[in-house]
């Protein structure tokens, strides 16, 4: 009775080990268009791939980090500033507050923030983008608010990511 306990128990660990493993595929997909399927105040959720044809809302929010799109100085929130290495809630409100002042011309200008010097920029640098034409909404990660450089991601098994 007991053995059989647990060779039933060895065989449900089994079964739920083997759904959690996500499938590889060697047919994976370039989605070359990321796009926002569903957001919470004003942060990306959900993400799917749209065609060229079809254009959907920009990823918003600290989102854009887990495709690789830059960070843009002028758009976003504190909250999305915080996904950031090195940076805080003093440090992202810092942020904020000095694009209020002047809209960040180019990614050296984020040396204006008290507490950011040289070795915390190119730390930073490669995931920041500044527009100065982007528009200054009233509410952070505004769907005007976009980053010019859109990197493609690499779906894996049936597009689940």
């Amino acid at each position: 009775m007991e053995q059989r306990q647990a060779l039933a128990g060895f065989a449900l660990s089994a079964a739920l080990f083997a759904l959690a493993v996500p499938v590889t595929s060697s047919e994976s997909e370039d989605c070359l268009d990321p796009t926002e399927s569903a957001a919470v105040a004003q942060h990306t959720t959900a993400v799917r791939c749209e065609t060229a044809q079809v254009r959907a809302a920009e990823i918003r929010g600290p989102a854009r980090r887990l495709f690789g799109l830059p960070i843009e100085l002028n758009c976003a929130g504190a909250r999305t500033f915080e996904s950031l290495d090195r940076i805080g809630s003093v440090r992202a409100r810092q942020i904020v507050e000095e694009r209020a002042r002047a809209p960040f011309e180019r990614v050296d200008d984020l040396l204006r923030v008290r507490g950011i010097g040289p070795k915390t920029l190119e730390e930073l640098r490669p995931v920041l983008a500044a527009n100065p034409r982007a528009p200054q909404p009233g509410s952070v990660d505004s769907p005007q608010c976009r980053a010019e450089a859109v990197r493609s991601f690499r779906l894996g098994a049936g597009g689940r990511m």
